[in-house]
């Protein structure tokens, strides 16, 4: 992997660089964030799917199974504070949806799904046999 270097032409000024990169860093917080971020794991018997969904409880989030496509959703009601207002906000998610599509051998009777320091975990097994699925909302422990 190659690190590019940013080199300010000659005349580049600092009201510029700050104006922009204030825009670019809004912009940046505001897409990057929307989403929690995952790792996808497999092993000769399973799949496992981590997100990272600090700020959520277990039943904020809600997973579902339908047509080898497993949805991972959650949601926030935010309560504002009329006292408080955000000088600055970096983290934050309000809400959320995570689409992750599976190869038809899992055995969707057998997904498992934990919670534990802000990681959520969905284990998914590996099936020889492929049958009809029917859609499946899944429990979180």
């Amino acid at each position: 992997m190659n690190l590019l270097r940013f080199s300010r032409p000659l005349g580049y000024h600092s009201f510029t660089e700050g104006a922009f990169n204030h825009l670019l860093r809004d912009l940046e917080i505001e897409n990057c964030y929307a989403i929690p971020q995952a790792n996808v794991l497999e092993s000769s018997d399973n799949f496992r799917i981590e997100l990272s969904v600090a700020g959520f409880t277990k039943e904020q989030i809600g997973i579902q199974f339908q047509d080898n496509i497993l949805i991972v959703k959650g949601s926030v009601e935010e309560k504002p504070n009329e006292n408080e207002k955000y000088l600055t906000r970096e983290f934050g998610i309000k809400s959320f949806v995570r689409r992750f599509s599976l190869p038809k051998t899992i055995d969707t009777e057998q997904i498992s799904a934990g919670f534990s320091n802000g990681i959520l975990s969905v284990n998914i097994p590996k099936q020889e046999e492929v049958k009809e699925k029917e859609p499946k909302d899944i429990i979180i422990n």
